[in-house]
Protein backbone atom coordinates (compact mmCIF):
# COMPACT_ATOMS: atom_id res chain seq x y z
CA UNK A 1 0.00 0.00 0.00
CA UNK A 2 0.81 3.43 -0.53
CA UNK A 3 2.18 5.49 2.22
CA UNK A 4 0.04 7.94 2.14
CA UNK A 5 1.24 10.18 4.84
CA UNK A 6 4.54 10.21 2.53
CA UNK A 7 2.80 10.79 -0.03
CA UNK A 8 1.36 14.09 1.28
CA UNK A 9 4.69 15.40 1.99
CA UNK A 10 5.48 14.95 -1.79
CA UNK A 11 2.89 17.39 -2.91
CA UNK A 12 4.05 20.52 -1.44
CA UNK A 13 7.51 19.54 -2.45
CA UNK A 14 6.46 19.12 -5.86
CA UNK A 15 4.91 22.25 -5.95
CA UNK A 16 7.24 24.14 -4.57
CA UNK A 17 9.55 22.73 -7.19
CA UNK A 18 7.45 23.73 -10.03
CA UNK A 19 7.47 27.11 -8.89
CA UNK A 20 10.92 27.34 -8.23
CA UNK A 21 11.97 25.70 -11.58
CA UNK A 22 11.28 28.58 -13.59
CA UNK A 23 11.62 31.69 -10.39
CA UNK A 24 15.29 32.08 -11.62
CA UNK A 25 14.02 32.56 -15.75
CA UNK A 26 11.14 34.77 -14.28
CA UNK A 27 13.08 37.15 -12.75
CA UNK A 28 14.86 38.99 -15.64
CA UNK A 29 11.38 38.59 -17.39
CA UNK A 30 9.68 40.33 -14.46
CA UNK A 31 12.13 43.05 -14.21
CA UNK A 32 11.90 43.95 -18.18
CA UNK A 33 8.07 44.19 -17.69
CA UNK A 34 7.98 46.58 -14.76
CA UNK A 35 11.06 48.78 -17.17
CA UNK A 36 8.41 48.67 -19.63
CA UNK A 37 5.26 49.25 -17.61
CA UNK A 38 7.72 52.52 -16.15
CA UNK A 39 8.66 53.71 -19.49
CA UNK A 40 5.18 53.83 -20.72
CA UNK A 41 4.05 55.55 -17.34
CA UNK A 42 6.90 58.16 -18.12
CA UNK A 43 5.61 58.16 -21.82
CA UNK A 44 2.27 59.04 -21.17
CA UNK A 45 3.53 61.59 -18.26
CA UNK A 46 5.97 63.43 -20.88
CA UNK A 47 2.74 63.48 -23.45
CA UNK A 48 0.37 64.51 -21.17
CA UNK A 49 3.12 67.64 -20.43
CA UNK A 50 4.05 68.54 -23.87
CA UNK A 51 0.18 68.49 -24.63
CA UNK A 52 -0.33 70.63 -21.64
CA UNK A 53 2.31 73.06 -22.48
CA UNK A 54 0.89 73.39 -25.97
CA UNK A 55 -2.77 74.10 -23.98
CA UNK A 56 -0.81 76.82 -22.24
CA UNK A 57 1.06 78.46 -25.86
CA UNK A 58 -2.54 78.03 -27.96
CA UNK A 59 -4.61 79.78 -24.53
CA UNK A 60 -1.79 82.55 -24.81
CA UNK A 61 -2.59 82.67 -28.17
CA UNK A 62 -6.05 82.89 -28.04
CA UNK A 63 -5.50 86.50 -25.45
CA UNK A 64 -2.98 87.46 -28.21
CA UNK A 65 -4.60 86.84 -31.75
CA UNK A 66 -7.85 85.65 -31.63
CA UNK A 67 -7.85 81.66 -31.36
CA UNK A 68 -11.20 79.76 -32.14
CA UNK A 69 -12.52 77.66 -29.06
CA UNK A 70 -12.49 74.73 -30.92
CA UNK A 71 -8.74 74.02 -30.97
CA UNK A 72 -9.05 75.24 -26.62
CA UNK A 73 -11.52 72.49 -26.47
CA UNK A 74 -9.46 69.89 -28.55
CA UNK A 75 -6.39 71.03 -26.68
CA UNK A 76 -8.35 69.98 -23.84
CA UNK A 77 -9.83 66.80 -24.71
CA UNK A 78 -6.58 65.28 -25.72
CA UNK A 79 -5.32 66.44 -22.21
CA UNK A 80 -8.18 64.86 -20.32
CA UNK A 81 -7.53 61.28 -22.62
CA UNK A 82 -4.03 61.46 -21.52
CA UNK A 83 -5.09 61.33 -18.30
CA UNK A 84 -7.38 58.87 -18.28
CA UNK A 85 -4.68 56.70 -19.69
CA UNK A 86 -2.13 57.57 -17.39
CA UNK A 87 -4.62 56.40 -14.44
CA UNK A 88 -5.31 53.24 -16.32
CA UNK A 89 -2.32 52.52 -16.53
CA UNK A 90 -1.51 53.72 -12.72
CA UNK A 91 -4.58 51.12 -11.48
CA UNK A 92 -3.09 48.18 -14.22
CA UNK A 93 -0.16 48.77 -11.75
CA UNK A 94 -1.92 48.10 -8.64
CA UNK A 95 -3.78 45.30 -9.28
CA UNK A 96 -5.79 42.86 -7.60
CA UNK A 97 -2.93 40.89 -5.02
CA UNK A 98 -5.18 37.80 -6.55
CA UNK A 99 -5.20 38.89 -10.09
CA UNK A 100 -1.17 38.87 -9.83
CA UNK A 101 -0.83 35.39 -7.79
CA UNK A 102 -2.52 33.82 -10.85
CA UNK A 103 -0.71 35.59 -13.31
CA UNK A 104 2.47 34.82 -11.79
CA UNK A 105 1.63 31.17 -11.62
CA UNK A 106 0.87 30.77 -14.70
CA UNK A 107 3.29 32.72 -16.33
CA UNK A 108 5.55 30.07 -14.30
CA UNK A 109 3.92 26.83 -15.61
CA UNK A 110 4.25 28.78 -19.59
CA UNK A 111 7.91 29.48 -18.96
CA UNK A 112 8.45 25.83 -17.54
CA UNK A 113 6.88 24.49 -20.62
CA UNK A 114 8.97 26.68 -22.72
CA UNK A 115 11.88 25.75 -20.81
CA UNK A 116 11.26 21.54 -21.39
CA UNK A 117 10.33 22.69 -24.71
CA UNK A 118 13.97 24.32 -25.60
CA UNK A 119 16.04 21.73 -24.03
CA UNK A 120 13.67 18.75 -26.17
CA UNK A 121 14.84 21.04 -28.82
CA UNK A 122 18.75 21.16 -28.21
CA UNK A 123 18.78 17.15 -27.68
CA UNK A 124 17.47 16.78 -31.22
CA UNK A 125 19.52 19.23 -32.54
CA UNK A 126 22.32 17.56 -30.51
CA UNK A 127 21.35 14.13 -32.07
CA UNK A 128 21.15 15.82 -35.76
CA UNK A 129 24.95 17.19 -35.26
CA UNK A 130 26.43 13.54 -33.58
CA UNK A 131 25.01 12.27 -37.16
CA UNK A 132 26.44 14.82 -39.38
CA UNK A 133 29.89 13.71 -37.24
CA UNK A 134 29.34 9.79 -37.49
CA UNK A 135 29.06 10.42 -41.43
CA UNK A 136 32.06 12.56 -41.52
CA UNK A 137 34.16 9.46 -39.61
CA UNK A 138 32.53 6.93 -41.99
CA UNK A 139 33.49 8.58 -45.09
CA UNK A 140 37.22 8.42 -43.00
CA UNK A 141 36.55 4.81 -42.43
CA UNK A 142 36.56 5.17 -38.92
CA UNK A 143 33.87 5.38 -36.18
CA UNK A 144 32.61 8.52 -33.99
CA UNK A 145 33.37 7.10 -30.18
CA UNK A 146 30.80 7.95 -27.85
CA UNK A 147 31.34 10.70 -24.86
CA UNK A 148 33.49 13.58 -24.83
CA UNK A 149 36.03 11.70 -27.22
CA UNK A 150 33.27 11.48 -29.88
CA UNK A 151 32.86 15.76 -29.61
CA UNK A 152 36.07 16.13 -30.94
CA UNK A 153 35.36 14.25 -34.40
CA UNK A 154 35.65 16.62 -37.18
CA UNK A 155 33.08 17.66 -40.01
CA UNK A 156 31.31 20.41 -37.80
CA UNK A 157 31.71 23.87 -37.23
CA UNK A 158 33.29 25.43 -34.03
CA UNK A 159 29.65 26.90 -33.28
CA UNK A 160 28.06 22.94 -33.50
CA UNK A 161 31.25 21.85 -31.79
CA UNK A 162 30.63 24.19 -28.60
CA UNK A 163 26.68 23.79 -28.92
CA UNK A 164 27.47 19.97 -28.75
CA UNK A 165 29.48 20.63 -25.32
CA UNK A 166 27.03 22.91 -23.56
CA UNK A 167 24.61 20.05 -24.31
CA UNK A 168 26.43 17.32 -22.47
CA UNK A 169 26.57 20.00 -19.54
CA UNK A 170 23.09 20.26 -19.41
CA UNK A 171 22.19 16.69 -19.49
CA UNK A 172 25.07 15.90 -16.44
CA UNK A 173 23.05 18.90 -14.55
CA UNK A 174 19.37 17.68 -15.52
CA UNK A 175 20.49 14.51 -14.36
CA UNK A 176 22.12 15.45 -10.90
CA UNK A 177 18.97 17.73 -10.71
CA UNK A 178 16.84 14.69 -10.82
CA UNK A 179 19.00 12.65 -8.26
CA UNK A 180 18.70 15.40 -6.02
CA UNK A 181 14.96 15.84 -6.82
CA UNK A 182 14.61 12.17 -5.74
CA UNK A 183 16.69 11.65 -2.79
CA UNK A 184 15.90 14.98 -0.68
CA UNK A 185 12.46 16.29 -2.24
CA UNK A 186 11.81 17.98 1.13
CA UNK A 187 14.99 20.01 0.36
CA UNK A 188 15.42 20.39 -3.07
CA UNK A 189 13.84 23.36 -3.22
CA UNK A 190 16.84 25.57 -0.77
CA UNK A 191 18.95 23.76 -2.63
CA UNK A 192 17.95 25.13 -6.21
CA UNK A 193 18.00 28.61 -4.15
CA UNK A 194 21.40 28.13 -2.65
CA UNK A 195 22.86 27.33 -5.97
CA UNK A 196 20.76 28.98 -8.91
CA UNK A 197 23.77 27.92 -11.03
CA UNK A 198 23.23 24.15 -10.98
CA UNK A 199 19.83 24.16 -13.32
CA UNK A 200 20.46 23.86 -17.38
CA UNK A 201 21.03 26.55 -19.72
CA UNK A 202 17.06 27.15 -20.58
CA UNK A 203 16.18 28.31 -16.75
CA UNK A 204 19.63 30.13 -16.26
CA UNK A 205 19.49 33.36 -15.98
CA UNK A 206 22.68 35.13 -17.74
CA UNK A 207 25.09 37.23 -15.52
CA UNK A 208 26.21 40.41 -16.33
CA UNK A 209 29.47 41.05 -17.76
CA UNK A 210 30.40 43.66 -14.95
CA UNK A 211 29.03 41.56 -12.31
CA UNK A 212 31.93 39.29 -13.59
CA UNK A 213 34.67 41.45 -14.10
CA UNK A 214 33.79 42.91 -10.67
CA UNK A 215 33.82 39.80 -9.09
CA UNK A 216 37.44 38.31 -10.81
CA UNK A 217 38.79 41.57 -9.68
CA UNK A 218 38.06 41.02 -6.18
CA UNK A 219 39.70 37.68 -6.66
CA UNK A 220 42.92 38.84 -8.30
CA UNK A 221 43.36 40.99 -5.31
CA UNK A 222 42.62 38.56 -2.81
CA UNK A 223 45.06 36.31 -4.26
CA UNK A 224 48.06 38.99 -4.44
CA UNK A 225 47.22 39.55 -0.23
CA UNK A 226 47.31 35.98 -0.03
CA UNK A 227 50.67 35.56 -1.88
CA UNK A 228 51.97 38.20 0.15
CA UNK A 229 51.05 36.98 3.31
CA UNK A 230 52.14 33.11 2.41
CA UNK A 231 55.30 34.26 1.73
CA UNK A 232 55.79 36.01 4.96
CA UNK A 233 53.57 34.10 7.48
CA UNK A 234 53.49 30.46 8.41
CA UNK A 235 50.12 28.71 8.26
CA UNK A 236 48.51 28.27 11.95
CA UNK A 237 48.46 24.71 11.56
CA UNK A 238 52.43 24.43 10.80
CA UNK A 239 52.58 24.73 14.65
CA UNK A 240 50.67 20.99 15.12
CA UNK A 241 53.35 19.34 13.31
CA UNK A 242 56.81 19.81 15.16
CA UNK A 243 58.36 17.69 12.14
CA UNK A 244 57.69 19.97 9.48
CA UNK A 245 59.50 23.02 10.07
CA UNK A 246 61.81 22.58 6.93
CA UNK A 247 58.97 21.93 4.72
CA UNK A 248 56.86 25.18 5.78
CA UNK A 249 60.21 26.87 5.21
CA UNK A 250 60.61 25.60 1.65
CA UNK A 251 56.92 26.23 1.03
CA UNK A 252 57.36 29.89 2.30
CA UNK A 253 60.40 30.05 -0.58
CA UNK A 254 58.45 28.80 -3.06
CA UNK A 255 55.87 31.21 -3.00
CA UNK A 256 58.17 34.09 -2.22
CA UNK A 257 59.85 33.13 -5.62
CA UNK A 258 56.83 33.25 -7.39
CA UNK A 259 55.90 36.62 -5.82
CA UNK A 260 58.91 37.83 -6.78
CA UNK A 261 58.42 36.78 -10.67
CA UNK A 262 55.35 38.41 -10.08
CA UNK A 263 56.55 41.69 -9.16
CA UNK A 264 58.75 41.83 -12.24
CA UNK A 265 56.67 40.47 -14.66
CA UNK A 266 54.54 43.79 -13.23
CA UNK A 267 57.18 45.84 -13.85
CA UNK A 268 58.68 44.68 -17.31
CA UNK A 269 57.54 45.95 -20.36
CA UNK A 270 56.58 43.50 -23.46
CA UNK A 271 58.11 43.99 -26.95
CA UNK A 272 55.04 44.53 -29.29
CA UNK A 273 52.67 45.02 -26.59
CA UNK A 274 52.88 40.87 -26.37
CA UNK A 275 52.67 40.41 -22.64
CA UNK A 276 51.46 36.70 -22.96
CA UNK A 277 55.21 35.58 -24.72
CA UNK A 278 57.08 37.40 -21.99
CA UNK A 279 55.31 35.62 -19.16
CA UNK A 280 55.98 32.42 -20.94
CA UNK A 281 59.53 33.21 -21.73
CA UNK A 282 60.20 34.07 -18.42
CA UNK A 283 58.41 30.38 -17.19
CA UNK A 284 60.11 28.82 -20.13
CA UNK A 285 62.49 26.59 -18.04
CA UNK A 286 59.42 25.04 -16.49
CA UNK A 287 57.70 24.65 -19.23
CA UNK A 288 59.73 22.51 -21.72
CA UNK A 289 61.89 19.96 -21.49
CA UNK A 290 64.67 18.06 -23.55
CA UNK A 291 63.05 14.17 -22.44
CA UNK A 292 59.91 12.95 -21.79
CA UNK A 293 58.81 12.66 -17.93
CA UNK A 294 58.24 8.59 -18.52
CA UNK A 295 57.88 7.43 -14.49
CA UNK A 296 55.02 8.35 -12.47
CA UNK A 297 57.08 10.53 -10.69
CA UNK A 298 58.19 12.76 -12.73
CA UNK A 299 55.27 13.00 -14.35
CA UNK A 300 53.59 13.79 -10.74
CA UNK A 301 56.18 16.82 -10.33
CA UNK A 302 54.72 18.12 -13.09
CA UNK A 303 51.41 18.62 -12.00
CA UNK A 304 49.38 21.46 -11.14
CA UNK A 305 49.23 21.09 -7.40
CA UNK A 306 53.39 20.38 -7.44
CA UNK A 307 54.09 23.30 -9.20
CA UNK A 308 52.04 25.97 -8.34
CA UNK A 309 51.49 27.27 -4.49
CA UNK A 310 48.08 26.51 -3.32
CA UNK A 311 47.66 30.33 -2.59
CA UNK A 312 47.54 30.97 -6.46
CA UNK A 313 45.17 27.87 -7.65
CA UNK A 314 42.43 28.86 -4.88
CA UNK A 315 42.03 32.24 -6.36
CA UNK A 316 42.36 31.11 -10.22
CA UNK A 317 39.46 28.92 -9.14
CA UNK A 318 37.91 31.73 -7.98
CA UNK A 319 38.48 33.90 -10.75
CA UNK A 320 37.15 31.10 -13.53
CA UNK A 321 33.74 30.54 -11.23
CA UNK A 322 33.03 33.99 -11.55
CA UNK A 323 30.92 33.45 -15.13
CA UNK A 324 28.49 30.61 -14.34
CA UNK A 325 29.80 29.00 -18.06
CA UNK A 326 32.58 28.03 -16.82
CA UNK A 327 31.57 25.83 -14.00
CA UNK A 328 30.21 23.18 -16.54
CA UNK A 329 28.02 20.83 -14.47
CA UNK A 330 29.34 21.14 -10.63
CA UNK A 331 27.31 24.08 -8.95
CA UNK A 332 29.74 24.95 -6.12
CA UNK A 333 32.43 25.54 -8.99
CA UNK A 334 35.15 23.96 -10.53
CA UNK A 335 39.12 23.36 -10.41
CA UNK A 336 42.20 24.69 -12.45
CA UNK A 337 42.95 21.62 -13.79
CA UNK A 338 39.62 20.29 -14.81
CA UNK A 339 38.74 23.39 -16.28
CA UNK A 340 42.26 23.46 -18.12
CA UNK A 341 41.66 20.24 -19.85
CA UNK A 342 38.30 21.71 -21.06
CA UNK A 343 39.80 24.34 -22.71
CA UNK A 344 42.67 22.58 -24.27
CA UNK A 345 39.96 19.90 -25.91
CA UNK A 346 38.39 23.35 -27.24
CA UNK A 347 42.26 24.61 -28.31
CA UNK A 348 42.70 21.09 -30.13
CA UNK A 349 39.81 21.20 -32.04
CA UNK A 350 40.24 25.20 -33.44
CA UNK A 351 43.19 24.26 -34.71
CA UNK A 352 42.93 20.59 -35.99
CA UNK A 353 39.95 21.84 -38.06
CA UNK A 354 41.84 24.71 -38.66
CA UNK A 355 38.66 27.21 -37.33
CA UNK A 356 39.03 30.64 -38.80
CA UNK A 357 38.70 33.38 -36.31
CA UNK A 358 36.52 35.81 -37.80
CA UNK A 359 33.89 32.81 -38.60
CA UNK A 360 33.17 33.51 -34.72
CA UNK A 361 29.76 35.01 -34.07
CA UNK A 362 30.27 37.52 -31.56
CA UNK A 363 28.33 35.62 -28.58
CA UNK A 364 30.69 32.43 -29.14
CA UNK A 365 33.63 34.70 -29.22
CA UNK A 366 32.91 36.37 -25.62
CA UNK A 367 32.07 32.97 -24.22
CA UNK A 368 35.20 31.48 -25.22
CA UNK A 369 37.40 34.64 -24.21
CA UNK A 370 35.67 34.13 -21.34
CA UNK A 371 36.62 30.23 -20.67
CA UNK A 372 40.50 31.57 -21.36
CA UNK A 373 39.84 34.76 -18.80
CA UNK A 374 40.31 36.67 -21.92
CA UNK A 375 38.58 40.26 -21.97
CA UNK A 376 36.38 42.10 -20.21
CA UNK A 377 33.31 45.04 -20.58
CA UNK A 378 33.48 47.09 -23.48
CA UNK A 379 35.97 44.75 -25.07
CA UNK A 380 36.00 44.89 -29.29
CA UNK A 381 35.30 41.87 -31.31
CA UNK A 382 38.71 42.85 -32.68
CA UNK A 383 40.63 42.73 -29.52
CA UNK A 384 38.66 39.24 -28.60
CA UNK A 385 40.19 37.91 -31.56
CA UNK A 386 43.35 39.47 -31.06
CA UNK A 387 43.43 38.06 -27.67
CA UNK A 388 42.17 34.09 -29.07
CA UNK A 389 44.98 34.16 -31.59
CA UNK A 390 47.88 35.17 -29.56
CA UNK A 391 46.32 32.49 -26.92
CA UNK A 392 46.53 29.61 -29.64
CA UNK A 393 49.97 31.02 -30.36
CA UNK A 394 51.35 30.78 -27.75
CA UNK A 395 50.14 26.93 -26.67
CA UNK A 396 49.37 25.50 -29.37
CA UNK A 397 51.71 26.30 -32.42
CA UNK A 398 54.41 27.85 -30.87
CA UNK A 399 55.22 24.98 -28.33
CA UNK A 400 55.54 22.45 -31.88
CA UNK A 401 57.99 24.96 -33.37
CA UNK A 402 60.42 25.34 -30.72
CA UNK A 403 60.57 21.36 -30.50
CA UNK A 404 61.96 21.35 -34.12
CA UNK A 405 64.12 24.05 -33.63
CA UNK A 406 65.58 23.57 -30.01
CA UNK A 407 64.85 20.08 -29.61
CA UNK A 408 62.19 20.46 -26.98
CA UNK A 409 60.26 17.38 -26.92
CA UNK A 410 58.01 18.22 -23.81
CA UNK A 411 55.78 20.99 -23.21
CA UNK A 412 54.04 21.55 -20.10
CA UNK A 413 50.64 22.66 -21.57
CA UNK A 414 48.68 22.89 -18.67
CA UNK A 415 50.98 24.64 -16.85
CA UNK A 416 50.72 27.16 -19.76
CA UNK A 417 47.56 27.75 -19.85
CA UNK A 418 47.43 28.14 -15.92
CA UNK A 419 50.44 30.72 -16.14
CA UNK A 420 48.20 32.41 -18.97
CA UNK A 421 45.00 32.74 -17.38
CA UNK A 422 46.79 34.56 -14.32
CA UNK A 423 48.18 36.76 -16.88
CA UNK A 424 44.72 37.27 -18.33
CA UNK A 425 43.22 37.59 -15.11
CA UNK A 426 45.65 39.89 -13.79
CA UNK A 427 45.15 42.04 -17.20
CA UNK A 428 41.70 42.34 -16.91
CA UNK A 429 41.50 44.06 -13.48
CA UNK A 430 43.82 46.65 -14.44
CA UNK A 431 42.20 47.25 -17.61
CA UNK A 432 40.73 50.49 -17.26
CA UNK A 433 37.04 49.36 -18.53
CA UNK A 434 37.06 46.31 -15.06
CA UNK A 435 34.05 47.17 -13.45
CA UNK A 436 36.25 47.41 -9.72
CA UNK A 437 37.19 51.08 -9.78
CA UNK A 438 38.27 51.32 -6.31
CA UNK A 439 41.61 48.85 -6.51
CA UNK A 440 42.40 49.80 -9.74
CA UNK A 441 42.81 53.31 -9.28
CA UNK A 442 44.68 53.55 -6.31
CA UNK A 443 47.68 52.64 -7.98
CA UNK A 444 47.28 55.03 -10.51
CA UNK A 445 47.23 58.14 -8.90
CA UNK A 446 50.65 60.00 -7.57
CA UNK A 447 51.18 58.81 -3.91
CA UNK A 448 53.80 61.31 -3.13
CA UNK A 449 51.73 64.49 -4.59
CA UNK A 450 48.22 63.45 -2.70
CA UNK A 451 49.86 62.48 0.64
CA UNK A 452 52.47 65.51 1.58
CA UNK A 453 51.39 68.20 -1.50
CA UNK A 454 47.96 69.09 0.68
CA UNK A 455 45.24 70.01 -1.67
CA UNK A 456 47.11 71.36 -4.11
CA UNK A 457 48.56 67.48 -5.11
CA UNK A 458 45.60 66.01 -4.32
CA UNK A 459 44.13 68.66 -7.21
CA UNK A 460 47.05 67.81 -9.06
CA UNK A 461 46.03 64.42 -9.20
CA UNK A 462 42.67 64.49 -9.59
CA UNK A 463 43.19 66.95 -12.47
CA UNK A 464 45.22 63.94 -14.22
Amino acid sequence: MINRKAASRQVPALVLLLLSLCHLHLTAEATAVIATNSCRKSNHQGRLMEVSACSAVTTAAAGDATTSSAELTAAEASTAAIEASLSSSTNHHHANPAVQLLTYIKDTMVNFANGLSQMNSDHKRCNAIRAKQSAHAKSLNQKRPRGIAGIQTGGISYEEYDFLKKGLVDRNKLLAVSVVMLCLPNYFVYYLWSFPDMMPSPFMTKKDVREVSREQSHAVLSTLMEMEKGARVPPWSSKLNPFGKKSTERAMERLNDWSDVACDLFCATADNNNGARLVLNRMKGALYSTEMPTTKRQQQKLQLNQVIPKQILKGLSKVISANPLNKGSSPFGIGPLKHIQSVTLADEFLISQSIDLQSIHSQLLVETCSSRLIGGPDWSEEELRRGLGVWLEEVMVRPKVLSEQEGLVYFNGDLARAVLMCYNAVEAARDGRSDSRLGRVMYRGEMNGVVSGGSEGAAAARSK
